[in-house]
């Protein structure tokens, strides 16, 4: 993967999440080479954007809720 900037990386995060194919948190790290807590900072920055962000533990992944 090459490399991304912090706004590429969010908006392939939402991209994921609106896929519904993030996987955990854990995997989404791995993913887009950052940390597990700089993961958690980039959904909280989401959701402060207005998007209304849940988690399913059966199939563990995370998914929009709603439309912005």
């Amino acid at each position: 993967m090459r490399f991304l900037d912090k706004k590429q990386k969010i908006e392939l995060l939402l991209s994921l999440i609106e896929n519904e194919s993030a996987g955990t948190a854990s995997q989404l790290a791995d993913r887009l080479y950052v940390s597990l807590p700089t993961v958690e900072k980039y959904l909280a920055l989401l959701r402060e954007d207005g998007h209304q962000i849940g988690y399913c533990t059966s199939r563990k992944t995370y998914y929009l809720i709603g439309e912005k």
